[in-house]
């Protein structure tokens, strides 16, 4: 009788289950978007959902995608639960299933009205989430630094800003201190610049795959103002326009973005290349907008109205970096082709004037001098090169460094140029002849090797073995362990001058026997 009742109570605790779920209510952000973070958001981020929806809020949802609402009052008829439980096709998650448990929970949120206990609009999920990888840890055999990624050189020519991976470090370029280091980054800092007035830096970044950040730092206090969001993958570049109020970014996700510096928010989103977006610069005068892309084109913007004026073509690969004279009529863009082209440009249209194949392999970076008189670039060939601005003459190349470079500035005066490397190292060299000036930031030293213990040989004889054994004198006869037979064969001594092989002795007792401290 006893086990009757107890299987009754079991199958009642089994049948009312659900009714005790729901009458405790399922939560929203507790319950229901751990399964959609987990198993369905890959396919329906903002950045590419799949069939239009999107589930990164609760508000996303509820709009539904192109197959119309997801959700209905009852679970029987939501168009979410039809797919996860296999009868609309094709079966969600594509490649795998939620479990019961998480079925029964969504739909009894469902028919308790599919309601949030958050803001609608607030973004529960991180936007493009990926899905977890292991990665290998592996030793390092030497210390090891983050790549130089970008620099900047402060118009007072006392700050150097240096893009490392999750931090900003200030140096001070003339004893190469460190003034202050900007953390908080969420990888590796691509692109910094000071503002036009010098008092805050931009520096931008991300987390690759999710979102693009870029950060407005007081320079003098070495404090953050504020992080501005918005493109959905990492930020390779911005500017800021020459009043200051404005900041351009370009980024992986095809985009370039102009935002209010003050506010943080977006005023304009410029579309219209095809593939990352890795350079973009505002011209002098703050009226037209450069973008270089990984779809081989460097494209022209108006910048009051965000249209695209003109396009300008001719680089065989991606374009990773662009940079306007300080007059404004030319811009020169560089990028894996191995050549810096140099245009003639204004709000009408472009022309090619230049084209120069710089390096022997990726073109980096290309950089101004701040009167424009010079320009530099750097490559994954490992060197420097310094170029006449007006001609393109070259006048310094510097080579043989131990890593590629992918970074360059000039200082104010025009008399250095410094160069970050894949290798964490920072250098600067002098302009005039090319020779090394300083090394701001140098690879740490390789530890030393622990010295191997002494190894004890287990057939060494007592003079070897025995601290208390009297060492053995120059010429005295020592015995041969190889000897098998009789008394322990004795091995002349070797004498300084050609002698006479000793005579056998048989040694007395308590005599030292010692190896022999010559060759034959």
């Amino acid at each position: 009788m006893k086990q009757v009742v107890r299987m009754s109570l079991a199958l009642g605790l089994t049948v009312l289950a659900p009714g005790a779920a729901r009458a405790q209510g399922v939560s929203f952000s507790k319950d229901i978007v751990p399964i959609f973070k987990e198993k369905c958001v890959q396919c329906h981020s903002n950045k590419q959902p799949m069939g239009g929806l999107s589930l990164v809020s609760h508000a996303a949802l509820q709009k539904g995608g192109k197959g119309g609402k997801s959700l209905a009052p009852k679970a029987a008829d939501s168009r979410l639960v039809k797919y996860i439980e296999g009868t609309l096709q094709p079966k969600m998650p594509i490649g795998g299933s939620l479990s019961k448990t998480e079925i029964d929970k969504i739909k009894a949120w469902v028919d308790q009205g599919s309601k949030s206990d958050v803001d609608p609009n607030l973004i529960v999920i991180a936007d493009t989430s990926v899905a977890k990888v292991d990665v290998p840890k592996v030793a390092l055999k030497r210390p090891a630094l983050p790549q130089v990624a970008a620099l900047a050189w402060s118009k007072d020519n006392k700050i150097l800003a240096v893009g490392t991976y999750q931090m900003v470090r200030l140096v001070n370029p003339a004893d190469g201190t460190t003034i202050r280091e900007l953390k908080g980054h969420a990888d590796v800092v691509h692109a910094v610049q000071f503002s036009p007035d010098g008092n805050f830096l931009a520096a931008a970044g991300g987390p690759p795959a999710q979102q693009g950040e870029i950060k407005i730092w007081d320079v003098k206090a070495g404090t953050l103002v504020r992080t501005i969001t918005g493109h959905t993958d990492f930020v390779y570049a911005c500017s800021w326009s020459p009043d200051g109020q404005t900041i351009a970014s370009g980024s992986y996700d095809k985009l370039v973005k102009i935002w209010d510096v003050k506010t943080g928010n977006e005023v304009k989103t410029l579309k219209d290349h095809a593939d990352a977006v890795y350079a973009v610069a505002f011209n002098p005068a703050g009226t037209l907008l450069a973008s270089g892309s990984a779809d081989r084109s460097v494209k022209m913007w108006d910048v009051a109205t965000g249209k695209r004026i003109y396009t300008l073509s001719g680089h065989g690969d991606i374009v990773l970096s662009l940079a306007f004279n300080a007059a404004g009529n030319q811009l020169s863009s560089a990028g894996a082709d191995k050549t810096v082209r140099t245009w003639n440009v204004n709000p009408q249209a472009g022309q090619q004037a230049r084209n120069t194949t710089a390096h022997e392999k990726s073109v980096n970076e290309v950089v101004y001098s701040q009167d424009g008189s010079l320009m530099a670039t750097v490559s994954d060939d490992k060197s420097l090169k310094v170029w006449n601005a007006s001609n393109g003459s070259g006048m310094q190349t510097i080579k043989d460094q131990a890593e590629s470079l992918l970074s360059a500035a000039f200082s104010p005066d025009n008399k250095l140029v410094a160069a970050g490397s894949f290798d964490g190292t920072l250098k600067v060299f002098n302009v005039a002849d090319g020779k090394l000036v300083s090394t701001i930031i140098d690879l740490p030293k390789a530890p030393e090797p622990k010295a191997a213990p002494a190894k004890v040989d287990p057939k060494a004889t007592p003079a070897a073995t025995d601290p208390k054994a009297a060492p053995a004198k120059a010429g005295a006869a020592t015995a041969d362990p190889k000897a098998t037979t009789g008394k322990p064969g004795v091995k002349p001594a070797t004498a300084t001058k050609p002698a006479a092989p000793a005579t056998p002795a048989t040694p007395s007792k308590g005599a030292t026997l010692a190896k022999p401290d010559a060759k034959k």
